[in-house]
């Protein structure tokens, strides 16, 4: 399906009626790399109504000139939510680079989301990770099966080896499925050479203050080089309703590494949603 936000006609898929829950991808990924995870859990789950969207410049979805930075992009966020379910309160779960955008919507719209999702989220710009990257893990990798594949086999294993901590031919394939196709597709030209994935730095700074009072589920790889756990575990007093957790056996992929965890999380999470608050 398509929504046009603007000038931007944005892709979309959607499963299952209830509460609406958007499902928001990482940098140069698409709407598989969050349905591909979520969907096996929420399949058997009723009440809600599952919204997985491709960013501009990811996907189906195209870029755009307009679309220059962080706040752009938020607003095109905003804009498709404003679409496709206005008047309504919202669930979010947000993977990496859509961990923050979550936070921006948090800050812009925070009394329309009623709980939130965070796998490896990236907590603030690349500038900043940048010069803290002494806070990120070394590269490990802990365990490789005998029936993986060389890289002369199959030249995707490359792209899965980059953030791999657990090798195995069912988790290679799964990427394959629900990671690959989004790099594939991403306009590298636009992510890479036009566009700034940052929040202007008083928007940003906001985001260091801001308090989520309401059921948060912050998943996060012990062995993640792209965004680690520490600024996620630094961000706990300000989300008092947050399980948070960090998994070993888990890179910046950890929704396929350590899929066991990663599935009762998830079942946490939605049970806490569902909890009523006696007053």
């Amino acid at each position: 399906m398509m929504s046009l936000v603007k000038d931007v006609p944005v892709f979309y898929e959607e499963y299952g009626e209830g509460k609406p829950i958007l499902c928001i991808h990482g940098y140069t990924l698409d709407h598989r790399m969050m349905s591909g995870c979520m969907e096996p859990i929420f399949e058997q789950t009723q009440g809600y109504r599952r919204i997985y969207l491709d960013l501009p410049g990811m996907g189906k979805t195209p870029s755009a000139k307009w679309i220059k930075n962080g706040d752009n992009m938020l607003e095109a966020i905003i804009e498709f939510i404003n679409t496709i379910i206005p008047n309504e309160k919202f669930l979010i779960a947000g993977e990496s680079y859509g961990g923050y955008m979550t936070l921006g919507l948090i800050h812009k719209m925070p009394d329309k989301i009623d709980g939130v999702l965070l796998i490896c989220p990236q907590l603030k710009s690349w500038v900043m990770q940048n010069i803290e990257k002494e806070k990120l893990p070394k590269k490990q990798l802990l365990w490789v099966s005998e029936d993986m594949p060389s890289e002369e086999v199959n030249s995707d294993i490359k792209d899965f080896r980059f953030y791999s901590v657990i090798e195995s031919s069912e988790i290679f394939n799964t990427f394959k499925s629900d990671i690959l196709p989004g790099i594939k597709l991403a306009d590298r030209d636009f992510l890479y050479n036009y566009y700034d994935g940052a929040y202007s730095h008083d928007f940003e700074a906001g985001l260091r203050i801001m308090e989520f009072t309401k059921p948060a589920c912050i998943l996060t790889g012990r062995q993640d080089i792209g965004v680690g756990y520490r600024d996620a575990y630094e961000m706990l007093d300000r989300f008092p309703r947050a399980t948070f957790a960090v998994l070993d056996c888990a890179g910046h992929n950890l929704q396929i590494e350590n899929e066991p965890v990663f599935t009762q999380m998830i079942k946490d999470w939605i049970w806490r949603l569902e909890l009523k608050t006696e007053r």
